[in-house]
């Protein structure tokens, strides 16, 4: 029998791309652990993440926490065509998710996402 876990607020929880974790059904029905963790079992694309890597590499919590480059639009990594196109498909937006951690800070972030019980930030909404 599969246990679900509520939704809480952790910090440990938000992705380094932007996404809430802690709202995904994966990681809700304990199939996931997020990707912070330290084995290919955290997140489905752990080993094809760019994002990832970097942000362990300049001992960052996420991309808002980048001082390379003011707008994560303007990453490389961040931004790889295949990412833009599932967006569009799925009319979600994660760079949203990392600006709205630059205006109002990880607990505004993370209470909006659990208010709309979103992992990821929508467009069409």
């Amino acid at each position: 029998m599969e246990t679900t876990k509520q939704i809480i607020a952790d910090e440990n929880l938000i992705s380094y791309c932007g996404f809430y974790c802690g709202a995904c059904p994966k990681f809700l029905k304990g199939q996931c652990k997020g990707c912070k963790g330290n084995t290919p079992d955290c997140a489905a694309g752990y080993n094809a993440c760019k994002v990832r890597p970097c942000c362990l590499d300049n001992g960052y919590s996420s991309c808002a926490d980048c001082k390379k480059h003011v707008y994560v639009r303007d990453c490389k990594d961040y931004n790889p065509l295949m990412i833009r196109f599932g967006q569009f498909i799925t009319r979600t937006n994660r760079r949203k998710g990392i600006e709205m951690i630059k205006e109002k800070g990880t607990a505004g972030f993370l209470n909006f996402m659990i208010d709309k019980n979103w992992v990821t930030m929508k467009t069409n909404k």
